[in-house]
């Protein structure tokens, strides 16, 4: 039937479908299949999907007897119960599991990097299609001891992960500027990317926060002008243009140790999670920037009793649930 139907019909009805519906419809006929596997469709439909479910949280637990990794796809629409889904897993870890560096528009983006090693396998993961692809070797590959930081997000018309790399030298002290390179799925290859300042993420964070097309990193800089020491801040990037900037802490943040915070998405908003772990007294504070980019607007919504071996919050849901997770878990929260 579909021979009698115009080619824009049919990708206008396949776009309102479910992900699970077009994984059985790639095998209709070839056309079906070129225009679901297309990067420009699906694109398009994990756009739709994401606008009309709300977000979605993937989880990741490591189970020791299977020494296997699982993975739970929870939704979180406005008017939508909680909702559970165990997803197909196919890969496996070099160093025991993945660290889901994060996602957007039904992406996710997984790195086998632990140890920080140089040739790890980037994936990007759409688990509703069973779908993946495996990123090409990156350009940039320091000879000198290294780490590297990772981010990702979706534009309008593609999805890219964001690579800084800083090398080291041989008594350890970080060589200023990271490097920087790009991925793009849809040109599906690497490029560098111009950056002259002296920002460093945290080594050990490894989080990042995707929100108003703009990546977040937790981060600082040694100020030397005016012989304050080192600044906290949040570096972003702009992924649409590709541009790096900053934002700053609150004030009664300032001068709080950055590995103490947290950044994370509260509804539609940018926000920031302190957390106070003193002997006795385990506590967490949240703060919620209420405009983009206006510091002002920092705003301390509520403190969190960390009660019962709660190691961290990992999501704010629309109803107003705080979810988190005690450290026997692991890591590994990615949020669209």
């Amino acid at each position: 039937m579909s021979d009698y139907l115009p080619r824009e019909l049919i990708i206008e009805i396949l776009t309102k479908l479910p992900a699970k519906s077009l994984l059985r419809f790639t095998a209709v006929c070839k056309l079906w299949h070129s225009i679901i596997t297309s990067s420009e469709f699906i694109f398009s439909q994990l756009s739709i999907s994401a606008s009309k479910e709300g977000n979605t949280l993937y989880l990741r637990r490591y189970t020791k007897d299977d020494r296997a990794e699982h993975y739970t796809l929870l939704k979180d629409g406005e008017n939508q119960t909680f909702g559970l889904d165990e997803l197909y897993f196919p890969f496996k870890s070099q160093f025991g599991y993945f660290r889901i560096v994060g996602g957007s528009n039904g992406l996710v983006c997984l790195s086998d990097d632990f140890f920080t090693n140089p040739l790890h396998p980037i994936i990007l993961w759409n688990p509703c299609i069973r779908k993946h692809i495996v990123l090409p070797a990156p350009t940039v590959k320091p000879e000198k001891a290294h780490f590297f930081v990772l981010g990702c997000g979706a534009t309008l018309h593609d999805f890219k992960v964001v690579r800084m790399v800083y090398s080291k030298t041989d008594d350890f002290t970080l060589n200023l500027p990271a490097m920087v390179e790009i991925y793009s799925l849809k040109s599906g290859t690497w490029r560098r990317v111009h950056f002259d300042d002296r920002y460093i993420i945290m080594e050990f964070m490894w989080s990042q926060t995707f929100i108003k097309g703009n990546v977040h990193w937790l981060a600082f800089y040694e100020d030397l002008t005016q012989n304050k020491g080192f600044c906290n801040f949040i570096l972003t990037f702009q992924m649409e243009d590709e541009v790096f900037g900053e934002l700053m802490f609150p004030d009664h943040l300032a001068q709080v140790a950055i590995t103490d915070l947290s950044i994370v998405v509260i509804g539609e908003s940018l926000g920031m999670v302190k957390y106070d772990k003193q002997m006795g007294s385990e506590s967490c504070c949240v703060w919620v920037m209420k405009e983009y980019g206006v510091i002002k607007s920092w705003t301390k919504l509520y403190n969190i009793d960390m009660v019962g071996g709660i190691e961290k919050v990992i999501r704010f849901r629309k109803n107003g649930d705080v979810l988190m997770v005690s450290q026997e878990h692991g890591p590994g929260v990615a949020h669209n």
